[in-house]
């Protein structure tokens, strides 16, 4: 009886199963990695709108206040006449330079100020590709005063713009008490003007304005007191305070309000104390917000962070076509400036008074690779050319455009 031998593959049908086999594991290695660069990408772009959609808003909410001083604006005030438009922090009423140089925070007859960092403007390019450095207050234009830059933490790094903001809260509280001299008294009744609303921003602040439709003035409490069941603010000539209350400073009984002065810089800052997965420093975009606690004679800075991820942001001004603060404004705007070219000059606080809308551009980048491919098109921030990184970070620009509406003057 003959037994048939049992006969296994040849080699050359080994190398054919082997060949099958590694086109098949080849492929499903390239479909995970496809998928997973996919992942990667929407998980990129997903970040970066939200980063944007938050920075915007936040940017969109306090510019849109920028000009809100009581029932008009700040233009009308200035406009209005000599007296209607008062600051308790200068030495002499009429001459607006006189707050001193280390509380630049206290300049509100800027309600909006932008500082262009140099060989940012439109017609320039950007270069994003080293790692960002520290500016210094020389590297912006205007210069920043020395004072006022060296208060922030962090310190804002180059070739972004900066933008301040200083308008009085949205929250008010009625006054039902005026007494002018040294000391000056407000009295505030708590119970029916929410005096609680505005504590929630700042536990204790101490900058506040007082107005009604025809008169404003910023002024620092000396104390803040619990008095018969009223809130009473003392004024004195100390502290931030140059100057008291005196008898041109009349408000209409009914109208006058009380509110939060409110002092803000957005910038680009290094994140302290972070860095991101290649140990780098990570960009971020914060707000600062200055205040000067009842008494105190010190302009306290709270830097806090935005959102993360911003890396460049570039401003520009629109402006109403009389540029003459000496004239009326007419609410029609025709010109777009950096704030280095703003008319008629850009440290003149008669020409941003006639600033009535601004564009904001962001470049906002992942936080994690996207697996995002160079760019060959240019990419351009309000004109700016931005030269990017090669780092497989998804980036993009946001722009938007804020109209300034206390500041549509006639509309």
């Amino acid at each position: 009886m003959s037994r048939r031998l049992q006969q296994g593959l040849s080699l050359i049908e080994l190398m054919v199963a082997l060949l099958l086999s590694g086109l098949l594991l080849l492929g499903l290695v390239e479909i995970f990695s496809a998928s997973r660069a996919s992942y990667q990408m929407a998980q990129g772009l997903a970040r970066t709108q939200e980063s944007s959609r938050f920075a915007i808003d936040a940017l969109q909410r306090d510019a849109r206040m920028s000009g809100h001083f009581g029932c008009v604006s700040d233009q009308a005030h200035f406009y209005a006449g000599n007296g209607m438009f008062g600051e308790l922090f200068l030495s002499d009423r009429s001459n607006y330079t006189t707050v001193p140089a280390a509380r630049e925070a206290l300049r509100f007859d800027y309600s909006v100020r932008g500082y262009e960092a140099r060989n940012t403007g439109p017609a320039d390019t950007v270069s994003l590709i080293a790692d960002p450095v520290v500016g210094s207050a020389a590297d912006w234009v205007p210069a920043v005063q020395n004072d006022f830059f060296n208060s922030l933490d962090p310190r804002p790094i180059r070739g972004s713009d900066l933008l301040v903001l200083r308008v009085l809260s949205p929250e008010s509280a009625e006054v039902i008490g005026f007494t002018t001299g040294n000391p000056a008294t407000i009295r505030v009744n708590p119970g029916q003007t929410q005096w609680g609303s505005l504590t929630r921003a700042v536990a204790t602040p101490g900058l506040f304005g007082i107005a009604d439709c025809r008169s404003v003035v910023l002024f620092q409490a000396s104390a803040v007191a619990d008095v018969s069941g009223a809130k009473v603010l003392t004024v004195r000539t100390t502290g931030v305070n140059q100057i008291a209350f005196d008898g041109s400073d009349t408000f209409a009984s009914g109208q006058a309000r009380l509110y939060r002065a409110d002092s803000y810089l957005y910038y680009i800052g290094l994140k302290k104390n972070a860095v991101d997965f290649t140990g780098k420093a990570i960009p971020t975009l914060y707000r600062a917000r200055f205040d000067a606690a009842p008494g105190t004679d010190t302009i306290a800075v709270a830097s806090e962070e935005i959102v993360e991820g911003v890396e460049n942001m570039q401003l520009l001004f629109a402006q109403d076509m009389v540029t003459d603060p000496t004239q009326p404004p007419t609410g029609v705007i025709d010109a777009v400036r950096t704030a280095a070219n703003l008319l008629p000059a850009s440290d003149s606080s008669g020409g941003w008074q006639r600033v009535g809308g601004m564009q904001v551009g962001l470049l906002i980048r992942s936080t994690d690779p996207a697996s995002a491919q160079q760019r060959t098109a240019a990419t351009r921030s309000l004109g700016t050319q931005l030269t990017l990184p090669d780092d497989q970070r998804y980036r993009t620009v946001y722009e938007t455009s804020i109209a300034l509406r206390n500041r549509l003057y006639g509309n």
